[in-house]
């Protein structure tokens, strides 16, 4: 029996002369949630958990499809520092002292670590209009 329910986009990937066909229908047609979608992958569905309905966010969808491209899983991201705002800290001030080192202000962060693209770890600082890289931070020094 074929399935009734509606797809909503299908992707043919085609990696080292091999092709397979993924396709989205939403979760919500399951019951699941409204952002998420489940997979069918040459037409059987993708349960990697071996649920009975695995229901993929954004997030997700793009580790399935770099598992078929890259075959192998991929790569986790930063664990969050545990850094929060009102920490005290020192940050650089983009110049250098007389004996070479950099010089840094003392400041407290304004709000909690943002993950950025790079893979780096951002916070908002007070007395900055852009964030600080959060490994070029330093704890506060009495």
């Amino acid at each position: 029996m074929s399935e009734r329910r509606r797809k909503t986009t299908t992707i043919l990937l085609r990696n080292e002369g091999k092709t397979v066909k993924l396709e989205l229908f939403p979760a919500a047609q399951w019951g699941g949630p409204a952002d998420a979608c489940r997979v069918r992958l040459d037409g059987c569905w993708h349960a990697p958990a071996g649920e009975r309905h695995a229901f993929f966010t954004p997030a997700g969808l793009m580790g399935v499809l770099f598992r078929l491209v890259a075959d192998r899983e991929p790569p986790q991201d930063a664990p969050q520092p545990s850094r929060r705002r009102g920490d005290r800290v020192s940050v650089p001030t983009g110049r250098v002292g007389l004996d070479g080192e950099p010089l840094y202000e003392r400041t407290f962060l304004a709000g909690a670590p943002i993950l950025g693209i790079d893979g780096r770890w951002w916070v908002p600082v007070v007395g900055r209009d852009e964030p600080v890289a959060l490994d070029t931070v330093r704890g506060w020094r009495s």
